[in-house]
């Protein structure tokens, strides 16, 4: 069974007028710059579908680490700064909101 990784999880709301430029900037020049120097092991996109009521933002993105101490140097590095940068810039007055961040640490594995 491979060893579960730490998760970093980011919740985004968006207007619908933002969607198609929200999403192009987030998977074209986003996730790149976040991704850069390889701390991050992966990363995978969610939309919210209509199979179940729910207020849920539509977007999460969900980031794997090796470890906790690889998780809080992405927080200290130039790449995450970089990403930051951008944001702000590219994102500015734009209808999307990070609404919620969390970083997760395995304590189970099941089915594997």
């Amino acid at each position: 069974m491979p060893k579960p990784r730490f998760i970093y999880q980011v919740m985004i709301r968006c207007a619908p007028e933002a969607d198609a430029e929200f999403n192009k900037w987030y998977n074209e020049v986003h996730m790149p710059l976040v991704m850069k120097g390889g701390m991050m092991k992966g990363a995978t996109r969610y939309r919210v579908t209509d199979a179940v009521k729910t207020d849920a933002v539509k977007y999460m993105t969900v980031c794997e680490f090796e470890d906790r101490a690889t998780f809080e140097k992405w927080l200290a590095s130039d790449v995450l700064a970089v990403a930051k940068a951008d944001r702000e810039k590219q994102m500015a007055g734009k209808a999307v909101e990070w609404t919620g961040r969390a970083f997760y640490e395995p304590i189970a594995q099941f089915g594997k």
